[in-house]
């Protein structure tokens, strides 16, 4: 009996051993299986087969997309259109998690990591790669012809004059550069400029291609293919102060401002609060029936400047630093004003717009703070300052809730008007005041800053921030948009498809 239990009891421990044998198999090959189903499956899947890779011992890929309203968003395939590889890509070395930039190509679509150290991770970012030149081919299309090209004059020496600038009258469009690169002006009268866009049943006007290849929109009026030109129709907000009180201090130039009585410059300018402007701007811009449903066609990241950058010995009376109640002359009128006293201004007869935000302006002779050679530096502190972005955006401030501001002094001077002199010669005329946000100085003798406005007939002068001109929101359209009709006059819009 006892040899018979030993023999079952070893009967049975061979079973159990047999069993823990085969579990341990099971786990094994299950783990085999599942490890390569991820390196080789898994990862493949997804990336969808567009990332290739030398080895197969890449442990996490994952890739970022540009988005246009602000910052990257997580992809799972590699984006298609006109994308490029970010100068942020990096893969990281395990041993040492150092960085690695040089290892990737992006070419006809696909991306190749080259990999030689077991466990390495990679982060693939990819940017958007929009020109100019897209959406003016886009626009040439819709049309059915094309447009002259011609480069921007600089200096300009007066307002929009057809019959020495454009004599036969001809469809031009003007090239200067931006942040972005080349961008394209529509300079003239509403007989030579066909910019006319329906977008968000609302009707808009081109101020520019920008270099990104997105597309400003200046604000015309409330409906769908409308023609007003002129009058209060062509504001969408009649009127409202730049700043309301208190308005006494150097902060108050900003679209969205510090806090008064700073000692240094960069207090008194921290973006903290928005402006009177910018709330009126927002809430024209969520009230029911405008804009919101339209964001997804917005680009966020292009930007509004705010060049908030100070310039001295230029404006006789304005050399204070740009903070507390100081006497302070900013850029934009150093472009436009000659010589500023608190008893007299005198405006340029040469005025030298540019399209670049943050220039770091010279403070020796006069002439080399204006001359356009002195535009091609751009100051990064003041184009992270003064370039108003959405949340959340790879470029400028990422101050804005929403991407719509207005449009700057610059761009008014570029689209035919001239500081201090009447026109009614070019396509922003409507015969009303309106802001732009482009800073002029802070005025001691009334305690206020000024602004620069369009005035009623068509010239630009500065203002005090508690004045009520109207509003003219510009939004930027992405680059990606298409059209779906229209050739640009008041007749026949470009119409922006949205599917709605």
């Amino acid at each position: 009996m006892k040899i018979e239990k030993i023999g079952e009891t070893n009967k049975y421990k061979w079973i159990i051993i047999g069993f823990l044998i085969c579990a341990s198999l099971f786990v094994m090959i299950n783990y085999l299986v599942t490890k390569a189903k991820y390196r080789n499956t898994e990862s493949l899947d997804l990336v969808k087969g567009t990332i290739s890779y030398n080895k197969a011992d890449l442990n996490i890929i994952a890739m970022y997309q540009e988005s246009n309203l602000g910052g990257y968003k997580s992809v799972d395939e590699v984006p298609k259109g006109k994308y490029k590889l970010s100068s942020k890509s990096y893969c990281t070395v395990p041993e040492n998690e150092e960085h690695i930039t040089d290892n990737m190509e992006f070419v006809d679509g696909n991306v190749e990591i080259k990999i030689n150290k077991r466990g390495t991770k990679c982060y693939v970012y990819f940017d958007m790669d929009y020109k100019a030149d897209d959406m003016l081919a886009k626009l040439e299309t819709s049309k059915q012809s094309t447009y002259e090209k011609t480069a921007m004059p600089n200096p300009i020496t007066g307002p929009y004059n057809a019959e020495t600038e454009n004599p036969e009258h001809k469809e031009k469009i003007y090239t200067t550069e931006d942040n972005y690169g080349t961008s394209y002006v529509f300079r003239g009268n509403n007989n030579d400029v066909n910019n006319w866009v329906t977008f968000a049943n609302h009707t808009w006007r081109i101020i520019r291609i920008n270099g990104d290849g997105t597309l400003r929109l200046i604000y015309q009026c409330a409906e769908p293919n409308c023609t007003d030109t002129e009058g209060e129709a062509t504001n969408a907000v009649k009127e409202t102060a730049y700043k309301t009180s208190p308005s006494s201090d150097n902060t108050y130039v900003g679209y969205y401002y510090g806090e008064a009585g700073q000692e240094t410059y960069d207090a008194t300018h921290t973006n903290a609060h928005p402006s009177t402007i910018a709330e009126a701007v927002n809430s024209w811009y969520t009230k029911t029936g405008n804009m919101v449903s339209y964001t997804e066609y917005l680009d966020g990241n292009t930007g509004f400047c705010n060049d908030r950058v100070i310039v001295k010995k230029i404006l006789t009376d304005y050399n204070g630093d740009g903070n507390g109640a100081t006497a302070s002359g900013y850029a934009p009128a150093s472009r436009l004003i000659s010589t500023g006293s608190n008893s007299s201004t005198t405006w340029r007869t040469k005025q030298y717009p540019t399209l670049k935000c943050g220039v770091k302006m010279l403070e020796t002779n006069p002439e080399d703070n204006v001359g356009f050679n002195s535009f091609d530096e751009v100051n990064n502190n003041a184009l992270a300052r003064d370039l108003f972005t959405v949340k959340g955006s790879n470029r400028g401030n990422g101050k804005l809730p929403i991407p719509t501001a207005l449009i700057t002094s610059d761009e008014v001077v570029m689209a035919g008007g001239f500081g201090g002199k009447a026109t009614t010669n070019y396509w922003l005329y409507t015969n009303q005041y309106y802001w732009t946000m482009s800073p002029a100085y802070y005025y001691t003798q009334n305690k206020v800053p000024y602004m620069f406005i369009v005035r009623p007939d068509g010239g630009l002068s500065g203002w005090g921030v508690t004045n009520l001109p109207g509003v003219r929101p510009v939004i930027n359209l992405k680059a990606d948009i298409e059209f779906s009709g229209g050739n640009g006059t008041s007749s026949n819009p470009f119409i922006v498809n949205t599917n709605a």
